[in-house]
């Protein structure tokens, strides 16, 4: 989903929690403190799978994740890492199109190159220093 610079990310989270529940099946979803709302979180349970939501820190009940939590949550530090090779290597830094199917397709490109390096990584030639 490709949105303007002015949406915020959690406003697309339940459109995504649809998207992503139409093409996949999985009981959990991770997603980091700027989702920590209530909609987003009633959403998630109502379709059926556990929201693992890293609390907001400027709340005034905080709310803490249990041991299990946090050890599936952790599984997000290998999805940030990408999201930075991404942003810093593959993808501009300012993308000087019109329409989201131009930006789609820049994005698309940046992620099929990451999949290629690390497939020439960690399967073609693992003896090469790991550079992400």
């Amino acid at each position: 989903m490709v949105t303007g610079a002015n949406v915020h990310d959690s406003q697309a989270a339940i459109p995504l929690e649809r998207m992503s529940s139409e093409r996949v099946t999985h009981l959990y979803s991770l997603m980091d403190s700027a989702y920590d709302a209530k909609p987003i979180k009633d959403f998630i349970i109502t379709s059926g799978r556990i929201p693992i939501i890293d609390p907001n820190k400027r709340r005034k009940q905080q709310r803490v994740l249990s041991p299990a939590e946090k050890q599936r949550f952790k599984i997000r530090s290998t999805v940030e890492r990408s999201n930075v090779h991404l942003k810093d290597w593959l993808i501009p830094s300012k993308i000087m199109v019109r329409g989201p199917d131009k930006v789609s397709h820049c994005l698309m490109t940046g992620v099929l190159c990451l999949a290629a390096i690390k497939i020439l990584q960690y399967c073609i030639l693992p003896g090469l220093q790991k550079t992400a």
